[in-house]
């Protein structure tokens, strides 16, 4: 019998989600949840639900976690109860409320097959880095690091009206800090193998000029076990792209940009050296095909191991909320 997913969304996530779902599983049921009952053709043939409840009745193998940010954390705490795998995507939580419940549900233990959305731990570039750093440790140490992406909120979907954007408004778990994740999950993933990180200041709010409630910039500054300063810096302002991370370490500064695609190690004397500047070791679009893969393979087998888990998703949302709390 073909497996029934339902995903909790219909905007261009969701969309995306169930190209792949369905390219790995041409067979597959699919349900989606939408409010009003419109779905993009992409989605059918489908069974349409006015809410997440009304899906979980239709008992799906599985569900994909796609709509509105603060309403991820309530969805996955029901699937985690029902032990339903789940492909969340991020933010996980919006608030430290929300994270004590899902915590308290993932401890219950027998948990199913969950993948979080931080697509980024898939991109082969990243994962080259991780290697990279990881074999300086135990000798080697981070000296400082920053992580930074930015881009102006209206370029992120042309065409589309501003305010129909969950990331406009605070209420619907939009802002930087919740949206821009990735990069302090990243801060997290890359320097795993020398220090846990805490978070000693953070400042931000709503400075520029675009017509919306959230938060569009954000600044921390976070420290390792050993004192090394790591900051982050996210925004909805750059006019222009970016996303770079610079790592200092004992060995050379690591200088990475996603957009430039192209990831360097300076050393003494003026030696740079490429790390990789491959095109497709930068090919965003295809983690996503990847994390699918990844967490269907999770649901075949338990044994699996998927590259971004649950617990590990849950330790990033923790730092992420340090950071909101914070800036006040």
């Amino acid at each position: 019998m073909p497996m029934r997913v339902l995903i909790t969304g219909r905007g261009s996530i969701a969309q995306r989600h169930v190209r792949h779902l369905r390219g790995s599983l041409p067979e597959v049921q699919v349900g989606v949840v939408s409010g009003n009952g419109d779905v993009a053709d992409v989605f059918r043939p489908c069974s349409v639900f006015a809410d997440a409840d009304s899906g979980l009745a239709w008992q799906p193998d599985a569900v994909i976690i796609a709509g509105i940010s603060s309403r991820h954390a309530r969805e996955l705490e029901r699937c985690l109860q029902l032990k339903l795998p789940c492909l969340a995507e991020k933010p996980l939580v919006t608030s430290r409320d929300q994270w004590i419940a899902l915590r308290s549900a993932a401890a219950a233990g027998g948990l199913p097959a969950v993948v979080v959305g931080c697509n980024l731990r898939y991109l082969p570039a990243l994962g080259k880095l991780r290697c990279a750093l990881a074999s300086l440790a135990p000798s080697g140490r981070v000296l400082r690091a920053q992580f930074e992406v930015g881009q102006e909120l209206s370029q992120w979907r042309p065409g589309r009206d501003l305010q129909s954007s969950y990331s406009a408004h605070a209420g619907q778990g939009g802002g930087v800090v919740f949206d821009l994740v990735h990069e302090i999950d990243m801060a997290r993933w890359l320097l795993a193998p020398f220090s846990a990180l805490h978070v000693k200041n953070a400042v931000g709010g709503h400075l520029g000029d675009l017509p919306i409630s959230s938060d569009d910039v954000h600044t921390a500054l976070l420290q390792t076990a050993s004192g090394a300063p790591v900051v982050v810096s996210l925004d909805y302002v750059s006019q222009q792209t970016v996303r770079r991370y610079a790592i200092v370490t004992t060995a050379g500064t690591y200088e990475v940009d996603l957009v430039a695609k192209n990831i360097l190690l300076r050393q003494r004397g003026g030696e740079t050296s490429i790390l990789t500047d491959e095109p497709a070791d930068f090919d965003v679009s295809a983690t996503y095909g990847l994390q699918m893969r990844d967490w269907l393979a999770a649901i075949a087998d338990r044994a699996h191991d998927v590259v971004s888990p649950l617990e590990d998703a849950l330790q990033s949302a923790s730092l992420m909320l340090d950071m909101k709390e914070a800036a006040g």
